[in-house]
């Protein structure tokens, strides 16, 4: 698979915001740049405490007593109340203060999204990043004390415009926050580009003037990693850790940055910490990426007894996310390169019914089936291995019963057929998934006749 491919799989699935915007210095090179805690540590963040610092000393005496309570009830794990605290002197002498600590306070404390309409705040300690939860179910109701999101972000306008350099730098942490999880949980997809476009600009001020948050360099680390290299986003990952961001994600990704720069035995040590973190929150997925990641690392030592180890770890993986595609196509590539052709085809065809699903095909599993299977195309790169995952949709396609899956099927293989150029059979096997969904009472998920329109032979 390679390295690029690593970090590519972790991005995709992390948490990491994403955004383009000119390469920044890393902290330690940076003239005037904060060191790893100076904006912080993650856990004082937790209640507001750098906050209530930098505010001790500009916001008028109301705030700053509202701030402070907020805070105290913070440590108890009373969020619903400290927002309500806040709530009331949002109004007063400082509100920009005020605005400025409710952003936080809901980036850091929200359970639930709903519809990227609404966050839900709930009294006990704080959720971990891996524990919240995202609901665009419309039977969902709010409740009175779900925080708005729009308002969040428009009452975050004026103290970003303000003339006092500590509330502008304040309330721009606070705005990377929102945008960064209104990205991940938008609304709709205008909302979704201004959060990305929000946050890009954001973090890009925030890591130029060295004013970035332990979980903010969390994030610009995954902006360094997409858009230049792993070893660009090491730094800033470093200073997240020293900072206590906890996020399991962070020693993934060092790790998969050791990977990519050839230190294997580093790579491996750190990838055995992310298991243990993965396992302590009990994320499945993520203790998959790592068994692969090791899988990975395994193959790179080379030799049999470390393609024996590697292959051992992609099926660990696999054991533990069924769906994860980079292990699936990994093993197809060792069976590839072992000369057994037919068998990396008999394996990938054997997991599509772990990523199209097995039930009766319903809206809600076509949408999961196309996305998975559109994961499996994307991260198809090489072309012998675009042919066999080619071949594996198609094998035995006539025996699957469910017109909408042989739909998909058809359709991803036509899609692979014109990354081969092979433009007559992409649009026959296009005129094939159109006609199984015309077959189907589901409506495909993508415009099959635009599709067919561009690979006319």
């Amino acid at each position: 698979m390679g390295p690029r491919f690593i970090l590519f799989a972790i991005l995709a699935g992390s948490a990491a915001t994403l955004c383009a915007c000119k390469r920044s210095v890393p902290p330690e090179a940076a003239p005037g740049a904060a060191n790893a805690t100076a904006m912080g540590t993650w856990d004082a963040w937790r209640d507001l405490s750098p906050l209530v610092d930098v505010a001790s000393t500009h916001a008028p005496e109301p705030a700053l007593v509202a701030l402070r309570d907020a805070s105290a009830l913070l440590q108890r794990g009373k969020a619903r109340s400290a927002e309500k605290v806040l709530s009331e002197a949002s109004s007063g002498a400082g509100r920009h203060w005020i605005a400025v600590a409710r952003a936080n306070l809901a980036a850091l404390h929200f359970t639930t999204c709903i519809r990227g309409v609404a966050w839900r705040l709930a009294e006990g300690k704080a959720p971990h990043a891996t524990e919240r939860l995202v609901d665009f179910d419309e039977s969902t109701r709010l409740e009175p004390g779900d925080v708005s999101v729009e308002a969040l972000l428009t009452n975050l306008q004026e103290p970003i415009a303000s003339e006092i350099p500590a509330l502008v730098i304040q309330a721009r942490i606070a705005r990377a926050r929102v945008a960064s999880f209104t990205e991940r949980c938008p609304a709709n997809a205008d909302v979704e580009e201004m959060a990305r476009t929000t946050a890009e600009g954001d973090l890009a001020v925030l890591a130029a003037e060295g004013h970035l948050t332990p979980d903010l360099a969390y994030l610009w680390a995954g902006v360094q990693m997409t858009r230049f290299s792993g070893a660009a986003a090491r730094p800033f990952l470093l200073q997240a850790q020293a900072g206590g961001f906890d996020h399991p994600a962070v020693v993934h990704m060092l790790a998969a940055i050791a990977f990519e720069l050839r230190e294997l035995d580093n790579a491996e040590s750190l990838a055995e910490q992310a298991l243990k973190t993965y396992a302590g929150v009990k994320d499945a997925s993520g203790q998959a990426q790592v068994w692969h990641l090791r899988g990975e690392i395994a193959w790179a030592r080379g030799g049999k007894e470390a393609m024996s180890s590697a292959r051992e770890r992609y099926e660990k993986a696999l054991s533990l996310d069924p769906q994860y595609v980079p292990a699936v196509l990994s093993l197809a590539s060792l069976a590839l390169e072992d000369g057994r052709g037919s068998d990396a085809v008999d394996l990938v065809h054997r997991h599509l019914g772990d990523l199209v699903g097995k039930e009766t095909m319903d809206e809600p599993g076509m949408q999961d089936a196309a996305a998975n299977l559109e994961g499996l195309v994307v991260l198809t790169e090489e072309p012998a291995m675009v042919q066999l995952v080619r071949d594996a949709l198609l094998l035995r396609i006539d025996a699957e019963p469910d017109a909408a899956r042989r739909g998909l099927r058809y359709f991803f293989a036509a899609t692979l057929d014109a990354r081969l150029q092979e433009y007559q059979m992409a649009h026959g096997h296009g005129v094939l998934a159109r006609d199984e969904f015309e077959e189907s009472p589901l409506d495909p998920p993508m415009d099959i006749d635009a599709f067919l329109d561009r690979v006319q032979p």
